[in-house]
């Protein structure tokens, strides 16, 4: 028995050497080329139409599953974040998931042709990741992830009625953002910027919003999707076979029924994973909002101060996808409503109107016009695109500020400065706010 456990550990720890070493092997590829080794290599491909993309199982093909999140990892690891490495490390498994699922980034064939694992999910990411840090266990992330939005509950609720805030605590940095660091904001815009942001994807905000303004800056009728995280019973869920509940319509009968069903639980409290865990519902098809418009209207609308709890509430809605313990609505949900409470007992007033909610949204709809497929997530709003010398999100404030702008790329689809920029404008004087007309270096 003694020998059979020398020998079982004596394989883990080759295992775990073997990964370390393909690990700092693809770092070592990628300190010399950073995204360009990436950038050229996808266009390789030249796919006939049936073969692209393939579709793998990771149960199946758990090798080359394996290999395609380590590479994946190390390549967004090697990027440049405004972000602590300890809060980078734990959001990237998220955008890794992301990738497997869809074939991008390192999930390819040597070929370059996109190869899509279906069956992945975050566990599954982590249960590798793990063998090269064992800070990167799922259980970890999740518990870890409520951790900080804790932090930063904690912190609203005992400054909410100070003139000032600071966006750091004892431990630091909220969500380890760097140029928090010693940062104070006026606490009522930079909670307005909070609540708006939080509430522009609630679904009941989003049909209010096209009830009240149900045209596009065109004049022609305003398109708009939206659902909303939901507490369910992952088992029961997986038994029903829906697949991706974010890829169709729920009605609310359907919703009704799967209350009724004990897959989805909407009483509020705290559930805990495994037992429990999150799933999004769309509810009505379409595009939705352009997270980094919102960020422009709440920062030309309210200030830089807004414009950072705008995006604070985006990191908790990022955050939020896979936790330890969840609430219906989602923490971020759970958070706004919470502000909504500590505002009436402390004011009277809501922190931010109706109203307010409808404009934010319709101006950031997709849909609106001009058209934009754009929308960065939180990991892209931290990084520092090639040719900036900021994050994405300060690049949107110098914007505002009529800075001169670098001829970068946003977002996974890349679209140029230059276009997007030039939409936000557009959209701006069809609102009637007067922003500086973008120029580049």
């Amino acid at each position: 028995m003694g020998r059979r456990r020398e020998n079982r550990d004596s394989n883990r720890s080759n295992r775990k050497r073997s990964a370390n070493e393909r690990l700092q092997a693809t770092f070592d590829l990628l300190n010399d080329h950073r995204n360009d080794i990436f950038d050229s290599r996808r266009p390789r491909y030249r796919g006939n139409g049936e073969s692209a993309p393939k579709q793998l199982s990771v149960k199946r093909d758990r090798d080359i599953f394996c290999e395609c999140v380590r590479r994946d990892y190390a390549y967004l690891k090697a990027q440049k974040f405004a972000v602590e490495s300890e809060f980078s490390a734990r959001v990237l498994p998220q955008s890794v998931l992301g990738r497997a699922q869809n074939g991008h980034g390192w999930f390819a064939a040597p070929d370059g042709q996109p190869l899509l694992f279906g069956d992945a999910t975050f566990d599954r990411v982590c249960s590798v990741l793990e063998e090269l840090d064992p800070q990167l266990g799922h259980l970890l992330i999740r518990g870890w992830r409520n951790h900080q939005i804790g932090r930063l509950v904690n912190h609203l609720e005992k400054h909410f009625t100070d003139p000032f805030i600071a966006l750091e605590d004892e431990s630091g940095p909220l969500f380890g953002i760097d140029f928090f660091r010693g940062r104070q904001v006026e606490t009522e815009q930079f909670i307005k910027g909070l609540v708006l942001a939080g509430q522009m994807d609630d679904p009941d905000c989003r049909r209010r919003s096209l009830a009240l303004l149900p045209f596009a800056f065109n004049d022609y009728e305003l398109e708009l999707g939206y659902g909303g995280q939901e507490v369910v019973s992952a088992a029961r869920l997986d038994k029903l076979g829906f697949g991706d509940t974010g890829a169709r319509a729920f009605s609310s009968v359907e919703r009704r029924m799967l209350v009724e069903l004990g897959v989805i639980f909407t009483e509020s409290k705290t559930y805990t994973y495994p037992e429990f865990d999150q799933a999004y519902f769309r509810r009505s098809l379409g595009d939705g909002v352009c997270d980094d418009l919102a960020l422009l209207y709440i920062g030309r609308s309210y200030g830089f101060d807004a414009m950072l709890g705008a995006f604070l509430s985006d990191a908790v809605d990022t955050y939020d996808k896979f936790l330890l313990q969840c609430r219906p609505g989602g923490m971020d949900g759970y958070l706004v409503n919470k502000l909504f409470s500590l505002a009436w007992q402390k004011y009277g007033a809501p922190p931010v109107s109706e109203d307010e909610t409808s404009r934010l949204i319709n101006f950031a709809a997709k849909r609106n016009h001009p058209v934009t497929r754009l929308s960065s997530s939180h990991r892209r709003l931290v990084q520092y695109e090639r040719g900036s010398d900021l994050p994405t999100l300060l690049q949107h404030w110098n914007f505002l500020e009529g800075v001169p702008l670098p001829r970068i790329c946003f977002g996974f689809s890349r679209e140029p400065a230059e276009k997007f920029y030039r939409t936000a404008f557009l959209r701006f004087q069809a609102a009637k706010l007067a922003v500086p007309e973008p120029i580049f270096n």
